[in-house]
C-alpha cells in the first residue's frame, strides 16, 4: 500500500485583495522528510504553511496533510506539533505556564512534558520568565518546545531559526535530526537559512515569488548544480584568464565579483587539472584556483536568475 504524503499541495493559489499571493504551489513532503520550505522574505512561505494547515483558505488548489483536505484537520489521525511566526505567546504568562496551558488545551495526557520540551529546546533556565522578557529568538524556542508536547508524528514549524545565534541555529537542526532518526517524526520548516540547513534536510523545495521553482532531493539538487571555481590572478590578466575559462568545456557562468576574483560553474564530473595547466603556461599570474561544492544557495540563485 502506497504511504501517504505527510502534506501535499497542488495548485495552490491565495489572493489577497488584487495582489497574487501565491501563484499555483505544488509541494510534496514525505513521511519522514526534515523538509525545507526556503526561500527569501516574502517569498511566500508563511503563506504556504497557514494553507496547509487550514488557517488561511486558498483561492484554488488543493491542500492535504496525510490525505486529509487542510480544511478538516481535526480529522487527521496523527498529532501534529505547529510554531507559527509570530509565536503567539501569552506575553503575561511565564513559559512553564504557557507550555502548561497548552498541555490542558489540547488534551495532552502522554508523550513529551513541559520540562522534557524545555530541556530539548534548552529553554530550562528561562522556563519561569514571562513572554515579554524573551528574545527573539527565545520566543522561537518556546514556540517549538510547545509545539513539542505530547507525541507529534509531524511538526510544522514557521522559521525557526529567526533569531537565533549559529550556535542556536546547530543546536535547533540537530535536535529536528535527533527526533526524525530516533522517533520518525516528519519535520516542515520555513527558513531563508540556506546554506545551514542543507546538511540537515533530505528534501526542499524553494519557493520565489509565490511559486515553488524547484522541489527534490537536495544531494540531487546540490549535484545538478555542479561545483563552484574561483581563479585569482594579477589584475592586468583577468581578461585573458577569463577568455580560457569561458572556453572550458563544462564552465560555465564566468564572472568577475565585488572582490576581484573569477568565480564560475562546474559541471559534475568536469576535469580541472588541464584548465590549471593552461592558465599557469598563459601566465596570468595565477595565486588561486579553488574548486568549490554548491551550496543551496547558489541552487537557488540559479533557479531565480
Amino acid at each position: 500500500m502506497e504511504t501517504l504524503p505527510a502534506m501535499f499541495a497542488r495548485d495552490l493559489k491565495v489572493r489577497l485583495g488584487r495582489t497574487e499571493i501565491l501563484k499555483g504551489i505544488d509541494l510534496e513532503v514525505h513521511q519522514g522528510d526534515i523538509y525545507g520550505l526556503l526561500g527569501r522574505n516574502g517569498a511566500g512561505k508563511t503563506t504556504t504553511m497557514r494553507c496547509l494547515l487550514g488557517l488561511l483558505r486558498p483561492g484554488g488548489g488543493r491542500a492535504e496533510v496525510f490525505g486529509i483536505p487542510s480544511t478538516q484537520l481535526f480529522k487527521v489521525p496523527e498529532p501534529l506539533g505547529v510554531a507559527l511566526d509570530p509565536p503567539g505567546l501569552d506575553e503575561s504568562l511565564t513559559v512553564r505556564a504557557n507550555l502548561e496551558m497548552a498541555r490542558l488545551r489540547a488534551g495532552l495526557r502522554s508523550g513529551r512534558t513541559v520540562d522534557q520540551a524545555l530541556e530539548l529546546v534548552g529553554l530550562q533556565y528561562r522556563q519561569h520568565n514571562r513572554g515579554n522578557r524573551l528574545s527573539h529568538g527565545q520566543g522561537r524556542r518556546a514556540a517549538v518546545a510547545r509545539a513539542l508536547l505530547g507525541s507529534p508524528r509531524l511538526l510544522v514549524l514557521d522559521e525557526p531559526l529567526s533569531g537565533l545565534d549559529p550556535e542556536g541555529v546547530e543546536e535547533m537542526l540537530s535536535l529536528f535530526e535527533r527526533l526524525s532518526v530516533e522517533e520518525g517524526v516528519t519535520t516542515v520548516f520555513s527558513s531563508h537559512h540556506l546554506r545551514e540547513v542543507q546538511e540537515v534536510c533530505n528534501r526542499v523545495g524553494l519557493i520565489d515569488d509565490g511559486q515553488v521553482i524547484l522541489e527534490g532531493e537536495t544531494q540531487a539538487l546540490l549535484a545538478a548544480a555542479g561545483d563552484g571555481l574561483q581563479v585569482l590572478c594579477a589584475s592586468q590578466k583577468r581578461d585573458k584568464a577569463k577568455k580560457i575559462l569561458e572556453e572550458y568545456t563544462g564552465v560555465s557562468q564566468v564572472h568577475l565579483n565585488a572582490q576581484g576574483v573569477l568565480r564560475a560553474r562546474v559541471e559534475a564530473k568536469t576535469n580541472l587539472q588541464p584548465l590549471l595547466a593552461r592558465l599557469v603556461q598563459a601566465e596570468v599570474g595565477l595565486e588561486e584556483f579553488a574548486r568549490d561544492r554548491a551550496s543551496l544557495a547558489d541552487v537557488y540563485r540559479r533557479a531565480v536568475s
